[in-house]
């Protein structure tokens, strides 16, 4: 052999050697990147495995998590209470020359909060009617009229005396109006004397007499101390001491009238709803109470 053929031998060897390690390269090169791929089952390590809506229902847990318990919250019990009935609508006594000074303002000698049927209740179509419902007096005077007054009166009677009770005026309009009456007498109506406020903010002082129409001691005055228009309350308040009469309205001194020719010092209470306008005018009444007046030398 040559030495040229020997050259050639060997370059055929080296070459088969280096496709031989190629070879083995690449085959391990599969190997690895075989072992390198992703599992077609199970789970890499910390990753869920996905699985379908039906499978999830399926392994929910069969029992309710428990709550934890939430603290209450601290309330305060309510009280029970007695109800009590209301008390009459304060006085406004701004000094001792107010003549209801010497009166025991806080105790009444006579309160009526319309809980029992004691006032005169009747229903006469085209005159009047009156009946007490849900501790409240209900008037209604059906026709517009100044010569007759129609009203309910009770059984306490008192001589000298300050006597209040609250008026609601009903759907009223102008010289509409409500009134409180002392001194009524039995054998004789109408009787006594009034203190009547309108449905515009004025107020008259009248006295009855029997039969004849009722004598005006104070014609219609305004007074800025009386609430105006339909549905609103005043507190109407009538001092009489022998002749002398002091007028008041929620709690306001609104006029007085001496009356030396005076006949009645005693006698009953009564209360009306006068129209002047409206047909079939209403009003309510509540809270009468009144004060025996002590002697005055």
């Amino acid at each position: 052999m040559s030495n040229e053929e020997g050259f050639k031998l060997s370059t055929k060897h080296i070459i088969l050697i280096v496709v031989s390690f190629l070879l083995v390269i690449t085959v391990a090169y599969i190997a690895i990147t075989s072992l390198a791929k992703k599992p077609t089952t199970g789970t890499l390590p910390g990753v869920a495995t996905p699985v379908s809506v039906e499978e999830a229902q399926a392994i929910q847990p069969t029992e309710e998590p428990t709550e934890q318990p939430t603290a209450e919250p601290d309330v305060t019990p309510t009280p029970r209470r007695l109800e009590l009935p209301p008390t009459p609508t304060p006085f406004h006594v701004a000094s001792e020359d107010d003549v209801r000074a010497i009166l025991d303002l806080s105790n009444p000698d006579h309160v009526d909060y319309y809980d029992n049927d004691t006032w005169y209740d009747y229903d006469v179509e085209g005159s009047a009617a009156y009946h007490i419902e849900d501790g409240l007096l209900f008037g209604k005077d059906y026709q517009p009229e100044e010569k007759y007054v129609y009203w309910s009166y009770t059984n306490p009677q008192s001589g000298n005396v300050y006597a209040e009770i609250s008026a609601t005026n009903g759907d009223c309009i102008g010289k509409d109006s409500v009134g409180f009456v002392i001194r009524v007498q039995e054998e004789r109506t109408p009787s006594g004397y009034a203190l009547e406020v309108a449905c515009d903010g004025s107020w008259r002082f009248r006295r009855h007499r029997g039969s004849k129409s009722a004598e005006e001691l104070v014609g219609w005055s305004p007074s800025e101390f009386i609430n105006t228009g339909p549905y609103d309350t005043n507190r109407l308040g009538i001092w009489g001491y022998q002749g002398k009469f002091a007028l008041f309205v929620n709690g306001y001194q609104i006029g007085e009238y001496i009356d030396r020719d005076y006949a009645d010092t005693y006698g009953y209470f009564a209360v009306y709803v006068r129209a002047s306008q409206t047909f079939d005018l209403t009003a309510t009444f509540d809270d009468f109470a009144f004060w025996h007046i002590p002697y005055i030398p």
